[in-house]
């Protein structure tokens, strides 16, 4: 019953409080913001996209060229050594 009541409670905080509206001239004001930005030139849009293209393509070159090496017996003697059990932390 105490869980009931604290529910009901929660769902009716929000009773007796009024709605906001917004200032009557706001969206004038936000439109005659936007209209006094200059607008973005097609030489500087065409670099981002051949700046974007360039990037992506040397990603993939450099996944393409990369090589899984396989560990030196060493290496893996010492991670079979730190790493006897799946926890982080020993328990002992």
């Amino acid at each position: 019953m105490e869980a009931q009541n604290w529910i009901n409670s929660i769902i009716n905080s929000t009773d007796g409080h009024q709605k906001v509206a917004p200032r009557k001239d706001l969206l004038a004001q936000i439109q005659m913001r936007v209209a006094d930005e200059a607008p973005v030139s097609n030489k500087i849009i065409w670099l981002a996209a051949a700046s974007l293209l360039l990037l992506i393509g040397l990603n993939f070159r450099t996944i393409g060229q990369s090589s899984y090496k396989t560990k030196s017996a060493a290496v893996q003697a010492m991670a079979a050594d730190v790493n006897k059990s799946n926890q982080l932390y020993s328990h002992e």
